[in-house]
């Protein structure tokens, strides 16, 4: 990737990791674009780095995306780089009675969003030298957490469809990137009795990552996670799994990006 002069889409980009990016791409000397559901939270970013582009849009539904890449086509023609980032996540059980409606909110906007959005926004990507779509998993794709069981899945479902994009798309000149967060000081992880990776750090990291062009951005402890989910699976999802369950982390709707 070029340290400079892209133009960068960042879905869940109002605040976290999505925020984070946005403002290291920005200090770089890119164009940003960002989107979120939420104005306020947009209006407060732009507050920050008044260089930014906003978008209202909630990209979980047709009708937003159709909103996003509107607005992407008819103001953003050299977008080179897309990262979907924007997230929704909740600590629930399988058997309780909203499971298969938090089922469904967490695939709409972690898989099916994604997923539509690289449909909708290629024909905008592919006519750039340089493209680069980013698709933010996690790193439950290698140790699915046992209360969060819908998030894992979605994240797993998307790291699937990003390594057959990637095989996919070898022969063109699109780079198909995954970036493997551990657990960051946002929102998500709120009360997790762990340690925590800044937003700055991370940011930096996948920077770095993308500048000397690697297809999976491991960061932090995920890269721990990744061995051991290869030499000790059983061991390390029981165990990762009990300490999550000590936590005791307050049960919320949600957090949606």
């Amino acid at each position: 990737m070029k340290r400079s002069d892209n133009t960068v889409l960042i879905t869940g980009g109002a605040t976290g990791i999505g925020l984070a990016l946005a403002e290291i791409f920005l200090k770089e000397g890119n164009e940003v674009i960002i989107c979120a559901r939420t104005k306020a939270n947009l209006d407060d970013a732009q507050k920050r780095f008044s260089q930014l582009h906003i978008i209202v849009a909630d990209v979980s539904t047709m009708e937003g995306r159709k909103v996003l890449t509107t607005e992407v086509n008819n103001r953003f023609s050299k977008l080179n780089i897309l990262i979907n980032n924007a997230g929704a996540y909740s600590i629930t059980d399988i058997m309780d009675s909203n499971y298969i409606e938090t089922l469904q909110t967490e695939l709409a906007t972690n898989l099916v969003s994604p997923v539509a959005l690289i449909q909708q926004l290629m024909p905008v990507l592919e006519t750039q030298t340089d493209a680069i779509i980013v698709n933010v998993t996690s790193g439950y794709v290698f140790i699915p957490s046992a209360q969060s069981s819908a998030y894992s899945a979605s994240k797993v479902g998307l790291r699937a469809i990003t390594q057959s994009l990637r095989f996919q798309l070898k022969k063109t000149l699109i780079r198909v990137v995954e970036v493997i967060p551990p657990a960051v000081n946002t929102k998500m992880n709120k009360g997790k009795n762990i340690s925590l990776m800044t937003t700055e750090l991370f940011a930096h990291k996948v920077f770095k990552g993308l500048i000397y062009g690697e297809d999976e951005i491991v960061v932090g402890v995920s890269k721990l996670g990744k061995l051991l989910s290869r030499i000790a699976p059983k061991f390390i999802f029981k165990k990762m799994n009990t300490d999550e369950e000590k936590q005791r982390i307050e049960r919320s709707p949600g957090v949606i990006l």
